[in-house]
């Protein structure tokens, strides 16, 4: 079987008195991916035991068709907090496992598109390295630059290897503006894509939150507008962008039609709550065309 998309990266659960919420880059992917009509598609991921049936349970709800679980490892869950302005207060329950070489299953590579969307460090370069080398799939990598400190807190890493020991090329390679800064140690975004594809990745994603986002191939920079609009959860936006790009971008559309369309499903997702948001394809048209209208090509 060839799939069309399989998503990498372990989910999370934001926990609650009533109940615990599946969420995390991956969830958020391979969720926006079935919304958008994807049938052949799978996510791959580590699941603690004691969350094992509501993570089931709930991708099997949310419509994605095929799930395949990596045993945890010996650490299991673990209870981390999100201290920043966009989250406040929230506790997760993550997954800090590692995937290895030897957790994907060859049925995996024989896909499209591969999409890596990690939750904390889980997808390293040597994974990385391997499915490129190993698949002729596109690759799209979502960076998470952030790990657990001592005090269970989610905070950024302080020393980044990733590119120093990937010695492959990834074909999209979507980071936010803080993560592109810490990796090249530039805080112009436009150097910032520059270095990327020059190290890294054939095109470079970009997204700047309510400023847009900006895309590289090495030639020409195509500046995507955001669609403004009012923001009720912000949470797996840049995800549910990757989702709509690859959706686009497998289509054979061209980079600025693919940002657009992605810019727009992602205004459509931060105008509700949670991962099972509704997509209007008229509304998601219409927005497309106003953002197209205002894309610039240098």
């Amino acid at each position: 079987m060839m799939y069309d998309i399989v998503v990498i990266g372990n989910p999370i659960f934001t926990l609650s008195s009533s109940n615990n919420q599946l969420s995390g880059p991956s969830v958020y992917s391979a969720v926006t991916a079935a919304k958008l009509g994807f049938e052949n598609l799978a996510i791959v991921g580590s699941v603690g035991e004691a969350v094992r049936d509501e993570f089931v349970q709930s991708v099997d709800a949310l419509g994605v068709p095929e799930y395949y679980i990596i045993p945890p490892d010996k650490d299991g869950t673990r209870r981390i907090q999100i201290m920043d302005d966009e989250l406040p207060s929230t506790e997760l329950l993550c997954i800090p496992r590692e995937i290895g070489i030897k957790d994907i299953p060859d049925e995996f590579l024989q896909t499209r598109a591969i999409l890596l969307c990690p939750s904390l460090q889980e997808v390293n370069a040597e994974l990385v390295e391997w499915i490129c080398n190993s698949s002729d799939s596109l690759i799209f990598l979502k960076p998470q630059l952030k790990t657990i400190s001592s005090k269970s807190q989610l905070e950024y890493i302080k020393e980044l290897n990733l590119m120093e020991k990937t010695h492959c090329f990834i074909d999209i390679f979507q980071p936010d503006e803080k993560e592109a800064t810490l990796i090249t140690g530039e805080s112009d975004p436009y150097v910032a894509a520059e270095l990327l594809v020059e190290w890294a990745t054939e095109i470079c994603v970009l997204t700047m939150g309510e400023r847009g986002s900006l895309i590289y191939d090495g030639s020409e920079y195509h500046i995507i507008p955001p669609y403004k609009t009012d923001s009720i959860d912000t949470f797996g936006a840049g995800s549910v962008y990757l989702s709509g790009f690859a959706h686009q971008h497998l289509s054979g559309k061209s980079l600025s039609e693919s940002g657009a369309y992605a810019s727009s499903l992602a205004s459509i997702k931060v105008e509700q709550s949670g991962l099972d948001f509704t997509i209007d394809s008229r509304e998601l048209e219409q927005r497309m065309s106003i953002v197209a209208e205002s894309v610039e090509v240098r």
